[in-house]
């Protein structure tokens, strides 16, 4: 059996599911992808991309694995981590809304000599929702109830890097998009921008909390 085209599909598959599983604005990296964009900082919005894809491809990784055995025999995991993640936007909501008004005099390249900490702190502001485990987890389900991948725990490998890379072009893409109708806005009106997704977030982030909450002591 030729494993290349088998692998390859694998490869294929993650890198849809990572480009299409990112175009929603909702989550915490996606937000701050997009404030970057906005402040027409496209290498420190692609660098904290590549962070957040490489910590997304190790959940995408673990679920073709099926490690979410964890969260079964450890449940209490499940609600502590969501309660995690909505605690991490409400934190950058209020850093969003409360954000100061971009310094026109500072150096462009002072943030594009930090790549290395936007790639961490894309990183670890992904590493940090274990939930993405049971994303992913029903991310793969759907893609082998397709029969386009064998169950097979060796295609985790090629699938987890095409998420990487689809999760990458999704958001290099999103930063082309924004860089050019940039111009078109004035920076009072980006900065109103960003300051209400602030806002939004911290409202969604106390409405998530408040339904973990409810939703745990229910089932208590």
């Amino acid at each position: 059996m030729h494993y290349g085209p088998v692998l390859a599909l694998a490869l294929l598959v993650g890198f849809l599911f990572g480009f299409l599983g990112s175009m929603p604005i909702a989550g915490p990296t996606a937000v701050v992808v997009v404030a970057k964009g906005l402040d027409d900082k496209f290498w420190p919005g692609v660098y904290i991309a590549v962070g957040a894809a490489v910590a997304e491809s190790v959940y995408a990784f673990m679920a073709f694995w099926g490690l979410t055995s964890v969260l079964s025999r450890f449940p209490i995991l499940l609600p502590a981590s969501r309660l995690f993640g909505c605690v991490l936007l409400i934190a950058l909501g209020s850093y969003f809304a409360g954000r100061k008004k971009k310094d026109e005099q500072r150096p462009r390249d002072e943030t594009d000599r930090l790549g290395y900490q936007n790639v961490l702190f894309g990183l670890s502001m992904t590493a940090v929702n274990p939930t993405l485990l049971v994303t992913w987890t029903a991310a793969v389900s759907a893609a082998h109830s397709t029969g386009l991948l064998r169950v097979h725990a060796t295609d985790a490998f090629p699938f987890a890097g095409g998420v990487a890379l689809g999760i990458v072009s999704w958001f290099v893409m999103l930063l082309r998009l924004l860089s050019r109708f940039r111009s078109k806005v004035n920076t009072a009106t980006l900065d109103r921008v960003i300051r209400g997704v602030g806002i939004f977030l911290i409202v969604i982030g106390v409405a998530l909390a408040i339904r973990v909450v409810v939703t745990w002591r229910t089932s208590a």
